[in-house]
């Protein structure tokens, strides 16, 4: 995986991943599955994942300018504005895929969420308190 396969995915899909999903997915060699092991319930997703779950969640309808990029297990889709510039991943539930809901009213907001969860191994309870 290196940044030209990420740039030709992006034109492809007319996706604009942030740049800190970018360097986590070079980090993982864009085999996020490694670093969720031991959160049974935590999948980030690869790049060849994003379409289908955009799909899934019929985002281009509902949330078009989000990219959702894992899963938290109790039905939370962790999802990311598309903006090159945003560091922060945004926790809703899946039935919550709306544009309008996706507030602090009723979503969680991690800021510079892959440079902490990085640092500090990848902890599964700042997703879901349920798992600290």
């Amino acid at each position: 995986m290196d940044r030209k396969a990420i740039e030709a995915f992006e034109k492809a899909h007319h996706y604009i991943l942030p740049e800190s999903y970018i360097n986590f997915l070079l980090i993982c060699d864009n085999h996020p599955e490694k670093y969720c092991k031991g959160y049974r319930d935590i999948i980030l997703y690869s790049l060849e994942e994003l379409p289908e779950e955009r799909k899934l969640y019929e985002m281009d309808e509902f949330c078009p300018e989000y990219i959702a990029i894992g899963y938290g297990g109790g039905g939370e889709v962790l999802i990311m504005k598309q903006e090159r510039d945003t560091n922060t991943l945004i926790v809703s539930s899946g039935g919550a895929l709306l544009t309008k809901f996706i507030s602090p009213e009723y979503c969680t907001f991690f800021n510079d969420f892959f440079e902490e969860w990085v640092s500090h191994r990848y902890p599964a309870d700042e997703i879901n308190p349920m798992y600290g």
